[in-house]
């Protein structure tokens, strides 16, 4: 299957370069558009600095990928809301994200929450860690 939007989920952190270069290899199959979202689910608003911080952090995410990147999203609240808003709204078919096993992870995991939200595949890459 063939995607022509992939969407991936980072958390800028620096397993989010797998996440990132799965995406790359899926997207390069398929000439794909490729964009790249940072949602804090930490904060209810977002201060301009900060917005710019992250913004130059997916920046710096693209400037090191071996792909182009079309768009840069940050946004903050819940998860698979943020997420499921930009996939309408971009015409995302194929939303690529992290997980790690961890107890709180089992607790507490939003990929369920996504898998529900967004209307486009999902693709949940393991994290070790």
């Amino acid at each position: 299957m063939s995607y022509k939007h992939i969407l991936v989920a980072v958390d800028l952190t620096q397993s989010s370069q797998l996440v990132i270069d799965k995406a790359i290899s899926l997207a390069k199959d398929a000439n794909s558009k490729l964009s790249f979202a940072y949602i804090d689910v930490d904060k209810v608003i977002i201060e301009p600095k900060a917005e710019q911080g992250f913004q130059h952090a997916l920046q710096t995410l693209a400037e090191k990928s071996d792909y182009p990147i079309s768009d840069t999203f940050v946004a903050v609240g819940d998860l698979h809301m943020k997420l499921s808003g930009i996939v309408k709204e971009t015409n995302v078919d194929l939303v690529v994200c992290g997980h790690r096993h961890k107890v709180a992870s089992r607790l507490f995991s939003s990929v369920p929450k996504v898998a529900n939200a967004v209307e486009a595949d999902l693709l949940v890459v393991y994290l070790e860690g």
